[in-house]
């Protein structure tokens, strides 16, 4: 009847594999003994075997039994064929106290909880409370989370120094310091400041020293603070700075992440000029300078001393040959994109012979995009292009791809673009990078307080006027690397430039004369090249603003200035006139309206020009002089400024001078 019928649980065990039929085969089953019982450890046959787990739970599953398979389906579980259950053994025993089913029952007890459990536990305990702190709704104030982190961080084993180097841990730690009392701050520095050297040098550590330097020199920025405030913040700095010394100051310098906190230190309004000196002139400055001459370092800025002259030939040597190791050293490190570096470039590219700057461009103009990120960066950069080769400059503007626009406009860099236009000799590449860029943006970078002088530079190069010594300086440093000749150069790049900037000109000609930036450009633009259709549109859009009220823009200051600096830049013998159109055309059929308005100036300035223009003005003003005099004195009843007017019949009754114009 048994084999008759199999049962659900004989069919499966005939499924998955020949059991022990042949020896056992309608045996009933016994009490399981030893390994055997538990492991069910036996070899696999065809007609007959063990199965892999012959007694491993007896009472773990009703009707299933001792052997996982009994050949052909001969063979059942000990609960199908009628036989007594096994007793359990003691392995059964141990798991039915750890949390399996007692005698059959449903009652549980709770297992034991792993490590892994724990440990995600811990942290959302930390998690949770760290959530609330950075809530901007939160209900508690900031200071009550803030201890209860501190406290639950206390009962752990792990160091709060060691914490800080964990990413979960510099996160917590640096919101407690955002968030915290001064009283509260002051204990996460006194507790971590042993491991500030460790913790400079980490991934997630350094942002905890950026952070306690921000927030332990914190004081009120509404009033002024007090002594104990100041004594406070002076301690507290103290502490911070303390370890950051001798070889502990070397090993952070040179690192990626310690680099980092040199350069929040030295930049921070919090710490004193003398400290910063110490810091930085302790790695730039060689130890043999530094013990002979005790006084130098934090006395004077590095560039400075490098001038000075109280210092002895060798100890300058000496001093240049440790620049030179301190910035090979920060190439290898990879440490171009920290602004403290760039100080030692620029202070080692101002003393650095050829040959030296030669081999420094070799090893960092991958890197030179980096230097762009501050003024001193940027300095060094222009000393570094004179001497590069043209497969770097090359490289370089491959790098700098979809970024010339916001170069050209930035304060620092408008220099870097201005010595590139100087020193490539493929001005092919410049015009399909460079300048193709600023193509579409001229306009904007007419009007810009920066770009304007990059576009002015090329048009106009070494307008004393424009430029200052500063600028002239840097731009006239030499370039032994670039062999074409200079003007040769400039020409190049102004046949690529001069069409689309003469578009924009001509678009609006008196708005850009109007405009602080964009008539430097203009001038620039006529300067080197009298466009007699640019100055056409000018005279027909002065003609328009001087019949609006108040003469429109002809009213403004920059136009006046801007039109009086085209009158003295028209060439002698040039095809379009500029300044007699401007007199006939536009100011004498409204002269008494010009007079009382900024184009008094404009007259002013003709008269003082001489020639054919003056005689015509002046002669006109004598004329109506009475009429002239009388409209000064009615708009200066209403109110109106009349300066220049009042200026412009002063020199109309001044006598003459020897020259035969008004003194």
């Amino acid at each position: 009847l048994c084999f008759a019928a199999p049962s659900p649980v004989a069919a499966r065990g005939a499924q998955m594999g020949k059991g022990n039929a042949g020896k056992r085969q309608g045996k009933p089953q016994g009490k399981p003994k030893g390994k055997l019982a538990v492991k069910g450890k036996a070899k696999a046959g065809k007609g007959g075997g063990r199965g892999k787990k012959a007694g491993k739970t007896a009472g773990k599953k009703a009707g299933k039994g001792a052997s996982k398979g009994a050949g052909k389906g001969a063979g059942k579980g000990a609960q199908a064929l009628g036989s007594k259950q096994p007793k359990a053994d003691a392995a059964t025993k141990k798991r039915t106290l750890d949390g399996k089913a007692k005698d059959g029952g449903d009652e549980k007890t709770e297992a034991p909880r792993s490590k892994k459990v724990l440990k995600k536990e811990r942290r959302k305990e930390v998690t949770s409370l760290y959530s609330e702190l950075t809530n901007p709704g939160r209900k508690r104030k900031g200071e009550v989370v803030v201890a209860e982190i501190l406290a639950l961080l206390s009962e752990r084993k792990t160091p709060l120094g060691e914490y800080c180097s964990k990413e979960l841990g510099s996160r917590v730690v640096q919101a407690c310091l955002k968030w915290g009392s001064k009283e509260q701050r002051r204990a996460i520095l006194t507790t971590v400041k042993d491991h500030i050297v460790m913790l400079s040098t980490n991934r997630y550590g350094h942002m905890v020293v950026l952070k306690l330097l921000r927030y332990v020199a914190m004081t009120s920025s509404g009033r002024k603070p007090t002594q104990d405030e100041k004594r406070a913040q002076s301690q507290n700095l103290r502490d911070l700075l303390q370890p950051i010394h001798g070889k502990h100051l070397h090993s952070i310098f040179y690192h990626r992440q310690g680099c980092q906190v040199i350069n929040g230190i030295y930049h921070s309004p919090v710490v004193d000029a003398t400290e910063k000196r110490r810091l930085f002139h302790e790695v730039a400055v060689p130890r043999s300078v530094a013990l002979l001459r005790p006084e130098l370092p934090g006395s004077k800025p590095l560039r400075q001393l490098l001038k000075s002259e109280d210092l002895t030939a060798e100890q300058r040597l000496a001093l240049v040959d440790h620049l030179q190791e301190a910035t090979e050293k920060a190439v290898d490190k990879e440490l171009l994109g920290v602004d403290i570096i760039h100080l030692l470039f620029q202070a080692y590219t101002e003393v650095a012979k050829e040959e030296a700057l030669k081999e420094l461009a070799e090893k960092c103009m991958a890197g030179a995009p980096y230097l762009l990120s501050s003024k001193a960066g940027a300095e060094a950069c222009l000393r570094l292009l004179g001497v590069a080769s043209a497969k770097h400059k090359k490289a370089l503007c491959r790098d700098l791809k979809g970024k010339f626009v916001a170069l050209a406009m930035n304060s620092v860099d408008y220099l870097v673009m201005m010595r590139l236009a100087g020193v490539v000799d493929d001005t092919v590449m410049l015009g399909k990078t460079m300048l193709a860029e600023w193509m579409p943006e001229l306009e904007a970078i007419c009007q810009d307080k920066y770009g304007h002088r990059v576009l002015a530079w090329i048009l106009h190069p070494g307008d004393t006027k424009l430029f200052s010594p500063y600028e002239l300086e840097l731009l006239a440093l030499p370039a032994p690397s670039a062999l074409k000749a200079t003007e040769t150069r400039r020409q190049e790049l102004v046949r690529i430039l001069r069409p689309p900037l003469r578009a924009v000109l001509l678009a609006d000609p008196l708005k850009h004369a109007g405009d602080l930036c964009a008539k430097e450009v203009l001038a620039a633009y006529v300067a080197g090249d009298w466009d007699g259709e640019l100055i056409e549109g000018l005279l027909g859009a002065c003609e328009k603003a001087i019949a609006e009220e108040d003469c429109g823009l002809l009213g403004s200051g920059t136009v006046t200035t801007t039109l009086l600096v085209l009158a003295k830049l028209e060439p002698a013998k040039a095809d379009a006139a500029f300044a007699m159109p401007l007199w006939r055309r536009v100011l004498q059929p409204a002269l008494a309206k010009a007079v009382v308005s900024r184009c008094a100036f404009i007259l002013l300035g003709l008269l003082r020009q001489g020639g054919a223009v003056r005689e015509a003005v002046l002669g006109e003003l004598r004329n109506r002089r009475a009429e002239l005099a009388a409209a000064v004195k009615k708009a200066e009843a209403k109110g109106k400024e009349v300066k220049g007017a009042k200026t412009l019949l002063e020199a109309l009754d001044a006598k003459p001078g020897a020259d035969g114009r008004a003194a």
